[in-house]
C-alpha cells in the first residue's frame, strides 16, 4: 500500500496492539455470541440496543478508573476484569444452582455475590498495586479479545447471505400450486397450539378432560381426528413439514443426520408452498407475532402485534440479562418467574383477543397463529390469571405438568369461545385446522411427544378426513377437496428426534387404529 508521495505506508500491528481497547472487545463479545447461537430464533436488531449500552458502560469504567489509577494500561485491565466477571456471574450460576450438599442447595446468590465481590476487589486491588507493563499485557489482552470476536462476528456477518440462499432454496424447492378457485375462497385459518397433545393423554397423564371442548367443536361440525400423532417432535421441523404439505427430506438434502443447523427451516415456514399457492390464488396472509423470528410471516399482508414499548425488555435482552451479574436484580424482581414470560402473556392475549375480529379484511385471507401455549413457558393458570401456586415439596416435573395442564384448560376454553365467532362473522363458512405441532413437551416419553390435537373444520368435505391422519397431509386433503388438486395422501409417519440431532429420526408406529383410511 502506496501514499500520494509514493512511498509505501506500513502498518505497525504491533504497536496496534499495543493501545489498551480490549474493554471494548470484552465488552462487545457476550452481545454477539449470543446473538450469534440465537440468531435464528430472534430478530438481529434485538442486538443493538445491548450493544450500544455496553460500550457506553466500557466509556465510563475506562474513564472511571483512569481517574482512579492515573494510567490508562491499568484502566483497561480493571475494567476488562470487571466485564469479564459482569458477564460471566449468570453463566456460573446457572451451571452451580442445582449443585446439593446433603439436600441443600449451596450455589445460590448468596453464596456466589460474595465471591464475585471479592474477585473483583482482589482484581482491582492487584491492578493498582503492581506496575503494568504495556506492551505485554495489552497486547495479550488484546489478542485474546480479537480472538474471542472471530467466530461470532462471522456468524452475524454471514446470517443475512445465508438467510437469502435459505429463502432462495425454499423458492425452488416449494412449489406454488395453481389452485381452482370457481367454487369460492372460503378464508383458511390454521391455528397452532404449540405442544396440545391428543385428549387421550391429556386425560390419562394429565388429569384433564378435555372432552367438553372437543364435544363443542363436533356440535359445530368439526372432525376430530383422535388418533393423530404429529410428523415430528420439533415445531420448526413440523411446521416447516405441514406448511409445504410433505416431509423434510424431500425440501431438501441439507437435513441429515449429524447436522442441527435448523437456519433453514424458517425459510420454509416463512415462504411456504402453503402462503405461495395461496397468495397467487388471491389470498391475503394474516400472521401475529409470535416472538420467535422463524414463525413470525412480518411480511405478510396483515402482520398483527401488540402496540410495542420502546423502553421495555425484549426476549434477547431478557436472556442476557439472565447470563450476567444483573440475573441478582431480576431474580429478586421475578422470583421463580421466567424471565420474559410477561411478553410471552402478552403476544398470546392479543392473538387470542384479535383472532376472531378479522371481519374486516375483506379479501379472502389465510390467517396463520402459532400461539405459544400450552408449551412451556408457563404464564397463565387454569383461568387466564397469574400461574397458580404449587404445594410446598412438588418435585420439578409434577409441577410442569401442573403448569402444562392448567395452560391446556385456559386455552381450550379460550378456543371455545373464539372458533364459533369467527364461524359467525365469516360470509363464506371458513377452513380451520387446530393443530398440536406435537404432544406435551413435559417429561415424558416419545410416544407422548408425538400424539397432538389435530381437529378440522371442512365444511362439505370432512369424507376425505381419517382419524389417524398426520399434518402433512392436512393442506392435501383441503386442496383436493376445495381446490381442484389431486395430490396423492403421503403415508402417515411419525418420526421422532431430540433436539441435539434433530434430523436422526426414529419412526413410532400408531397404536392407535380406530376408523384409519
Amino acid at each position: 500500500m502506496k501514499s500520494k508521495k509514493g512511498r509505501p505506508i506500513r502498518i505497525n500491528l504491533s504497536g496496534m496492539l499495543g493501545y489498551p481497547f480490549h474493554p471494548f472487545l470484552f465488552g462487545m463479545y457476550p452481545i454477539l455470541y449470543q446473538m450469534a447461537i440465537n440468531i435464528s430464533e430472534v430478530s438481529l436488531s434485538y442486538m443493538y440496543r445491548p450493544l450500544l449500552l455496553a460500550l457506553a458502560g466500557v466509556v465510563v469504567l475506562l474513564l472511571l478508573f483512569r481517574i482512579i489509577y492515573r494510567d490508562w494500561t491499568k484502566a483497561a485491565l480493571a475494567s476488562t476484569f470487571l466485564l469479564v466477571l459482569f458477564f460471566s456471574y449468570g453463566h456460573v450460576y446457572i451451571a452451580l444452582k442445582g449443585i446439593t450438599l446433603d439436600g441443600l442447595l449451596i450455589f445460590r446468590h448468596r453464596t456466589l455475590i460474595p465471591i464475585w465481590v471479592g474477585g473483583g476487589a482482589l482484581a482491582l486491588w492487584q491492578v493498582a498495586r503492581k506496575s503494568v507493563t504495556r506492551s505485554t499485557l495489552t497486547s495479550m489482552f488484546n489478542v485474546a479479545g480479537l480472538f474471542l470476536l472471530v467466530m461470532p462476528a462471522y456468524q452475524l456477518a454471514s446470517y443475512p447471505f445465508q438467510s437469502r440462499l435459505s429463502q432462495s432454496a425454499a423458492g425452488k424447492d416449494s412449489r406454488t400450486l395453481s389452485l381452482n378457485v370457481d367454487h369460492g375462497t372460503p378464508d383458511i385459518y390454521y391455528i397452532i397450539l404449540d405442544g396440545y397433545g391428543r385428549s387421550d393423554v391429556l386425560k390419562q397423564e394429565f388429569g384433564f378432560d378435555n372432552s367438553d371442548f372437543l364435544n363443542s367443536l363436533k356440535d359445530l361440525g368439526f372432525y376430530v381426528a383422535d388418533c393423530s400423532l404429529s410428523n415430528y417432535a420439533q415445531t420448526q421441523i413440523s411446521l416447516a413439514s405441514s406448511l409445504n404439505f410433505n416431509y423434510i427430506d424431500e425440501l431438501g438434502d441439507q437435513f441429515v443426520p449429524g447436522t442441527d443447523d435448523r437456519g433453514v427451516l424458517a425459510a420454509f415456514i416463512k415462504h411456504s408452498a402453503l402462503r405461495k399457492s395461496l397468495e397467487a390464488a388471491g389470498y391475503k396472509t394474516v400472521a401475529f407475532a409470535t416472538g420467535f423470528d422463524w414463525t413470525q410471516l412480518d411480511d405478510a399482508d396483515y402482520y398483527l402485534s401488540p402496540q410495542p414499548n420502546s423502553f421495555a425488555l425484549n426476549e434477547f435482552e431478557y436472556l442476557l440479562i439472565d447470563t450476567t451479574f444483573a440475573r441478582i436484580i431480576q431474580d429478586a424482581r421475578l422470583g421463580e418467574q421466567e424471565a420474559g414470560t410477561e411478553l410471552y402473556r402478552e403476544r398470546t392475549l392479543f392473538a387470542l383477543d384479535k383472532l376472531d375480529k378479522l371481519s374486516y379484511i375483506k379479501d379472502p385471507k389465510f390467517v396463520f397463529v402459532h400461539l405459544i401455549i400450552p408449551h412451556p413457558p408457563f404464564v397463565f393458570g387454569p383461568t387466564g390469571g397469574p400461574v397458580e401456586s404449587v404445594p410446598v415439596g412438588t418435585t420439578k416435573s409434577a409441577k410442569a405438568a401442573m403448569q402444562y395442564r392448567d395452560q391446556a384448560i385456559y386455552v381450550s376454553s379460550r378456543m371455545k369461545e373464539i372458533v364459533p365467532r369467527i364461524i359467525a362473522n365469516s360470509v363464506i363458512p371458513p377452513i380451520i385446522v387446530i393443530q398440536g405441532d406435537h404432544g406435551p413437551t413435559v417429561p415424558g416419553s416419545p410416544q407422548r411427544r408425538m400424539k397432538n390435537l389435530n381437529v378440522y373444520y371442512l365444511p362439505g368435505s370432512n369424507a376425505s378426513l381419517y382419524s389417524t391422519i398426520t399434518p402433512v397431509n392436512t393442506f392435501r386433503v383441503i386442496f383436493n377437496s376445495y381446490f381442484g388438486q389431486h395430490l396423492e395422501l403421503l403415508d402417515d409417519l411419525s418420526l421422532y428426534s431430540s433436539y441435539d440431532d434433530p434430523f436422526l429420526y426414529k419412526s413410532l408406529p400408531n397404536l392407535c387404529t380406530k376408523n384409519s383410511r
